[in-house]
């Protein structure tokens, strides 16, 4: 459990050194290349983009302990009819969904790997309205083109859609405690096993 701890807070820290590079840096052109697509993290623009389809509702989308969804949508580039998911932002459940206008959005933000939820038996797959998973594949059935991988994460959502962070919640730092009170936790065990072995074999 250390170990897996001790990994867990290297990955988080990884991941918040590649977007706190990313915030540093001007946007790029979100411009699709076959063999060497943008990198994830990766801070990006569409250009002259406009929605493919209808809005997504991801399911059991959890912000500051409120329940709610992510709200995500295909969008089509103009220039090279590439097409990406964009994450519009958080909305609290028991609000309804406004209806925006392409102009509203100000597709600019941070490329993020497309959301993974653990589903049970029953829970709905699919590519439009609410849904407990992105089902890619339809995605890419019904509307065909080059597609990016992932989500683009906008850096301002529209009203009253709520910006979903980027960066994690769960720093790295807390990770390595947990590792620390794992491993500490284990040598305690350790010990305590040796000084009941060694007594037992005192007694006989």
């Amino acid at each position: 459990m250390a170990v897996w701890q001790w990994q867990r807070g290297q990955d988080k820290e990884a991941l918040l050194n590649s977007l706190t590079s990313a915030m540093s840096v001007a946007p790029v052109d979100l411009v699709y290349r076959e063999a060497e697509p943008p990198p994830e993290f990766t801070r990006v623009r569409l250009n002259r983009a406009e929605p493919a389809g209808p809005v997504i509702e991801l399911r059991n989308s959890f912000m500051a302990g409120q329940a709610g969804r992510r709200i995500l949508q295909p969008w089509r580039q103009g220039d090279d009819r590439s097409l990406v998911l964009l994450d519009l932002g958080w909305l609290v459940d028991g609000a309804p969904l406004p209806v925006f206008r392409p102009e509203q959005v100000q597709a600019q933000g941070y490329r993020m790997p497309t959301p993974r939820h653990f589903v049970l038996s029953g829970a709905v797959k699919g590519a439009e309205g609410p849904v407990d998973a992105v089902d890619e594949a339809v995605l890419r059935r019904r509307y065909p083109g080059h597609w990016f991988q992932g989500v683009v994460v906008l850096e301002s959502s529209p009203e009253p859609l709520l910006h979903w962070p980027v960066v994690p919640e769960f720093m790295p730092d807390r990770h390595y405690a947990y590792a620390l009170q794992w491993l500490l936790l284990g040598v305690c065990i350790s010990g305590a096993s040796w000084l009941m072995w060694r007594r037992r074999h005192e007694i006989h």
